[in-house]
């Protein structure tokens, strides 16, 4: 009967730990050197007209300026259909 006593707290501890491991806060976006663009719109359109979609819809006059440094330059397709912005 001593046993019984440990098992609903033993239970209890293995699922908080259980809930606590792995995770994350998704994929991380990786960026240009020194700058706020995703390194991915230097080589494919989509992920420019995606940053572009994503810089749109997050303005404010409270968020700092997105770094697009100098010698950035974002891919561009001569074959690609037009994409809505």
């Amino acid at each position: 009967m001593l046993h019984f006593k440990w098992i609903a707290p033993a239970i209890v501890a293995v699922g908080l730990l259980a809930a606590c491991g792995g995770g994350g806060d998704g994929p991380s976006t990786q960026y240009v050197s020194g700058t706020g663009v995703p390194a991915g719109a230097v080589t494919n359109v989509d992920d420019v007209i995606a940053f572009t979609k994503a810089e749109i819809a997050n303005t404010s006059d409270s968020r700092d300026p997105v770094v697009l440094g100098d010698s950035t330059v974002l891919a561009t397709s001569d074959s690609a259909d037009p994409a809505e912005i």
